[in-house]
């Protein structure tokens, strides 16, 4: 197991949130670059098996080779956590972001009720960390739930953010991967 300090686990969040949002762009801008290697173009269709002039066949990166992750590794390095947490970590990211890619996003709609208690702005930063694979859906209606206890309400960004954190140190313990002590 990972020992991961209190306080380190924010900053690690917040920059595991970076570069995953990076790489969630990067992978989009590989897809469509990998379309036009294998000729699906918007307009124009090229017979298959040819590659379009000018481009070259080779395949796209491996998901943990990624600039993206290679600079979370770097930006987790210099946070103080050691290669090997460092490795685990970016590892977890890139597998968590690989499973948010290949499963269907499912659409929550929160009930009349709950709008009440989370703001528009709060919710959107949840289906964020939903739709980047840092929370699941067990923790998605956890944390929707967890609004209607707060005793300010509708909950706002900053306390769902403080929410999340907790969620994302269980599931990393969960996994293995850290300790909230």
């Amino acid at each position: 197991m990972i020992d991961i300090n209190p306080q380190l686990q924010s900053k690690i969040f917040d920059s595991l949130l970076l570069h995953m949002k990076a790489e969630r762009k990067g992978s989009r801008h590989l897809a469509s670059r990998a379309a036009i290697v294998r000729g699906k173009t918007p307009r124009n269709k090229v017979a298959a098996g040819k590659v379009p002039s000018g481009k070259s066949a080779r395949p796209a990166p491996a998901a943990d080779s990624s600039p993206q992750w290679d600079s979370l590794a770097a930006d987790l390095n210099r946070l103080g956590l050691h290669k090997t947490t460092a490795d685990a970590l970016v590892s977890w990211a890139a597998s968590q972001a690989e499973q948010s890619r290949q499963s269907p996003v499912k659409i929550r709609v929160l009930h009349p009720m709950e709008r009440e208690f989370i703001s528009v702005e709060a919710y959107d930063y949840l289906l964020e960390l939903y739709r980047l694979g840092l929370i699941g859906p067990p923790q998605l209606e956890q944390l929707i739930e967890n609004c209607a206890f707060l005793t300010s309400l509708p909950a706002t960004r900053e306390q769902i953010g403080k929410m999340a954190l907790r969620a994302f140190a269980e599931n990393l313990e969960l996994q293995g991967l850290g300790s909230s002590h």
